[in-house]
């Protein structure tokens, strides 16, 4: 069984691999930004724009972990989550049925760059069905 000392070394690592990571995104927020003025190509623009947006969001999730191991951390209780929960599952049949609709997409529309962009729109909206899923283990 661990000791505090050993919970509180994996907190700290936890905390010093977050702060990294977060580095790691800011750089990848300005050079998204550098090869977008160095091109007019509206696909590579785009491109950019896409993973400039996911890195500001992943640098703010990464605080909130951050957050919540060095100060009090966030719960969800089963009564919180009850009180909300038809909303959730109305949202994420929405979600739902634009995972339909970029699958349908995909199999009447052959162009290359539609295609690059309907699958990272699919495999976005995947990953949210996939997280308001997740929420029902609370």
């Amino acid at each position: 069984m661990g000791t505090n000392s050993d919970a509180e070394a994996r907190r700290k690592n936890a905390v010093e691999v977050l702060r990294r990571w977060q580095g790691i995104e800011r750089d990848a927020i300005e050079t998204t930004a550098e090869i977008m003025e160095k091109t007019d190509n509206l696909l590579i623009r785009q491109v950019m724009e896409i993973i400039r947006n996911d890195s500001v969001q992943h640098h703010r999730v990464q605080q909130f972990l951050i957050d919540t191991l060095t100060r009090t951390p966030v719960k969800l209780s089963p009564e919180e989550l009850a009180d909300i929960w038809s909303e959730i599952e109305a949202h994420d049949e929405l979600e739902r049925e634009t995972i339909e609709l970029a699958k349908d997409l995909k199999t009447k529309i052959k162009d290359p760059v539609v295609t690059l962009l309907l699958n990272y729109l699919l495999v976005d909206e995947q990953k949210h069905d996939t997280i308001l899923g997740e929420l029902n283990e609370f």
